[in-house]
């Protein structure tokens, strides 16, 4: 009977992660792919770690893409005590030299945006950052 309890137990946490992870990877998957126009939050804090932070500039992003024409602006990012927080995740080594380009863009002539995965009434999830229309890796060669 312990061991029976102990199995359980110990497969229990991997159980839960894989029904986690086949759920995030069906929303992605399934999801309505929509752009959103993304800027720094804070030039001090804007690489932490193996993340980019921004703010989804709501202003510039074209909200005709969602059900009804409204931004859904509470299913982006996460909320903070300082407002919504966004992040993308990037490998350390491209960390340094995405972040110069972040801090030294035009508004003009660079766009930032990032692509999400979104369902209608879910938190949307973050697939690619886009810079001038591109994948990141590509305008960092």
């Amino acid at each position: 009977m312990k061991t029976k309890i102990l199995a359980i137990s110990f497969a229990l946490p991997f159980i839960c992660l894989l029904l986690w992870t086949l759920e995030l990877t069906w929303q992605r998957s399934h999801g309505t792919e929509v752009i959103v126009s993304v800027m720094g939050y804070d030039p001090r804090d804007l690489l932490s770690g193996h993340y980019i932070q921004y703010q989804i500039d709501w202003n510039r992003t074209d909200c005709s893409q969602f059900p009804g024409g409204n931004c859904p602006k509470e299913h982006f990012c996460k909320e903070a005590r300082w407002g919504r927080q966004c992040r993308f995740y990037i490998p350390e080594k491209h960390a340094r030299e995405l972040d110069d380009l972040f801090r030294k863009r035009n508004n003009d002539t660079m766009k930032f945006e990032v692509a999400y995965s979104y369902q209608r009434g879910q938190s949307a999830i973050a697939k690619q950052l886009l810079i001038n229309g591109k994948d990141w890796r590509e305008s960092l060669q």
